[in-house]
């Protein structure tokens, strides 16, 4: 795979800075980051499309470059990031602009369309969802990763107790339950207990100790239950039933064992693998953030709960259709709401005072969007002409 820096040992063909530093929201801790543009040779593009790579990116440096024809793909998309590099003001831009770049920046206003609207908007909800999901991680963190017998309930009176409670309550070990499937039930099991394995194998009983005393202290079985028990203590039979889960509990499944005829259940079950699963999902994207998580943005958003850095590109992106609307262009560099955006990001709002704010505003703007000037789609021909020229300068 191609690397960032082997793109910019090559040459790219226009790279300038991106992000917050090109927005002017940026803050004494922001990093700088770099977008920009690379080009196949002609004769590499003939052949098969997987000998050379659309778009290179290097997520810890946040830098992203587009080869040509992917660029004005993206471009066509209305994609808020390949927009800003066309709109890129010359004091952001790095070095000089290949001739087939600098055609398409001159030709930039064919791909201002009323489609920039619904991408801007989507790239905005997308900050709030993101922004969310950090509130969800400030307020409920998935600190411990839950096991299959967490999300198994037995039934108790008109309610449930989970079966770790209903276990620990009768001395009980689940390595020796075992599960069979009720017949037209779904995820409900029949529960056995195998108290001669546990008896024997955990020590409980001892040569010359009235067994009946054992099992009723610690099971109160009857002394007819017990004496079974005991029996087959003596013959070393076991049922040897596999438990509820797995010894190794990788699996998000629960065990089934084979029940002899004749034994009867200690309980019914149920077991909430889709709760399971979900938390397990959870647990572990909550991990994964956690280790990729920037520290001081994190220590930062945890006054307000939410990432407030994710809020301040939603209402910049916004501001910006807006701006489309009102026939003011295609604005990347921020200025009239600078200082909001920098008070959004400095944890000066509320949560729920932005998202009513972007509400209002979306709603204000998508009137507006429907009576603009601006054209409805890409005219498709006249960008494949454009690339085709913009190619022949390579």
């Amino acid at each position: 795979m191609t690397t960032v820096q082997e793109i910019e040992n090559k040459g790219l063909a226009y790279k300038f800075i991106r992000g917050s530093h090109l927005y002017g929201t940026n803050v004494e801790t922001s990093d700088v980051d770099f977008g920009g543009v690379y080009i196949v040779d002609n004769e590499t593009l003939m052949g098969l499309p997987e000998y050379y790579e659309p778009q290179i990116s290097d997520e810890k440096h946040d830098t992203t470059y587009y080869e040509l024809g992917r660029w004005v793909e993206l471009l066509m998309k209305a994609n808020p990031n390949a927009l800003e590099s066309l709109f890129a003001p010359d004091e952001f831009i790095i070095g000089d602009i290949h001739p087939a770049v600098q055609l398409i920046r001159d030709n930039r206003d064919l791909f201002v369309t009323k489609e920039c609207f619904n991408s801007l908007y989507g790239y905005g909800k997308s900050q709030i969802a993101k922004a969310r999901g950090l509130n969800k991680k400030c307020v409920q963190p998935v600190l411990e990763r839950k096991e299959v017998l967490d999300f198994c309930y037995t039934f108790k009176g008109q309610g449930s107790q989970s079966m770790k409670e209903f276990l620990a309550e009768r001395g009980l070990d689940q390595k020796y339950c075992g599960l069979v499937n009720i017949p037209n039930m779904k995820d409900v099991y029949g529960v056995y207990y195998d108290f001669a394995s546990f008896i024997h194998f955990e020590g409980l009983y001892k040569e010359g100790k009235a067994l009946h005393n054992v099992v009723s202290q610690h099971f109160g079985l009857s002394y007819d239950e017990a004496m079974k028990v005991y029996n087959r203590i003596k013959n070393k039979e076991f049922f040897g039933y596999s438990g509820i889960v797995h010894p190794d509990g990788k699996s998000n499944e629960v065990r089934l064992s084979s029940i002899p005829k004749g034994e009867e259940p200690i309980c019914f079950m149920t077991y909430n693998q889709n709760g399971y699963e979900s938390h397990c999902k959870k647990y572990k994207e909550y991990q994964e953030w956690v280790e990729k998580r920037n520290p001081v943005r994190y220590e930062s958003n945890l006054k307000s709960n939410y990432d407030c850095k994710n809020m301040m590109h939603c209402v910049r992106l916004i501001h910006m259709g807006k701006e489309l609307a009102e026939g003011k262009g295609f604005n990347v560099v921020r200025t009239w709401d600078r200082e909001m955006l920098l008070d959004i990001r400095n944890h000066k709002y509320e949560y729920d005072e932005i998202i009513n704010y972007v509400e209002k505003l979306y709603k204000e703007t998508d009137e507006m969007s429907k009576t603009c000037n601006l054209p409805d789609t890409v005219d498709k021909e006249k960008v494949n002409k454009l690339l085709i020229e913009a190619r022949k300068l390579c």
